[in-house]
């Protein structure tokens, strides 16, 4: 018992007492879970360096994707074509390639959007990012989206106008293909005929996306390139995008 009291008066004066406890104490609140100030700040200056990746449509005043996509497979097409025998499977496969293009151009404008804090990226499948500074930014806006607003229109001239198209090119297509020509290329004069009415068909799905968003986000950069984020909360991402 005397060596017990000792021990205890010779403890109370222990300077690494108060040492000791205090880092007890802290094991204990990393244990639970629990952060001090000094780590909660930490992990706050971390978070804002963190990118964030949205899905959504984005479209901008400089989209090329019809040009960089279509254009090349139809040349691409075109010469196949001219350098292959008429006898020859390439005239089926030169007219398959269109139809690659169309699936290509469907991939292109499935964007999304990866924020961080000193830049935006619109990332497009098979396609090098669009980059775009937080500092170049010059204005951002809630507008109307007018697909919505003329989805019935655009949806009646579809109806109205590819069935029309599409009975004349198999009509026409169907009277080519009574001839003396070889198997492929009657298969590669059905393909280029038919394509025309799947590429509107690829253009009015790209518009039927769209049509759900009664709103969207318009961002305009210093360069005058305009920006339409089509989202469910636009002024959300406006928020985030500001800060």
């Amino acid at each position: 018992m005397i060596y017990i009291k000792y021990f205890r008066k010779l403890m109370s004066w222990c300077p690494m007492k108060k040492s000791f406890g205090e880092e007890r104490r802290g094991d204990g609140l990393r244990s639970l879970g629990l952060e001090t100030e000094s780590f909660r700040q930490g992990a706050s200056t971390t978070g804002l360096l963190e990118s964030r990746t949205l899905k959504m449509y984005v479209r901008h005043s400089r989209s090329e994707g019809i040009i960089k996509i279509i254009f090349p497979a139809l040349i691409a097409s075109f010469l196949l074509d001219i350098y292959s025998p008429a006898d020859s499977f390439l005239n089926i496969f030169a007219s398959l390639i269109p139809y690659l293009g169309l699936l290509v151009l469907i991939l292109y404008h499935r964007t999304s959007v990866e924020l961080t804090s000193e830049k935006i990226s619109i990332l497009r499948p098979l396609f090098r990012p669009l980059e775009i500074r937080r500092e170049d930014i010059v204005q951002t806006s809630i507008i109307k989206n007018e697909n919505r607003s003329l989805r019935w229109l655009i949806r009646l001239l579809y109806l109205a106008v590819v069935p029309l198209l599409a009975v004349e090119k198999v009509t026409r297509t169907l009277q080519n293909l009574d001839g003396p020509a070889p198997v492929p290329a009657k298969l590669s004069l059905l393909l280029l005929q038919l394509w025309g009415i799947a590429f509107l068909f690829v253009l009015y799905y790209n518009v039927e996306l769209l049509t759900s968003y009664q709103q969207a986000l318009k961002v305009v950069t210093g360069s005058k390139m305009v920006l339409t984020f089509y989202t469910k909360e636009p002024e959300e991402l406006a928020s985030t995008i500001k800060k």
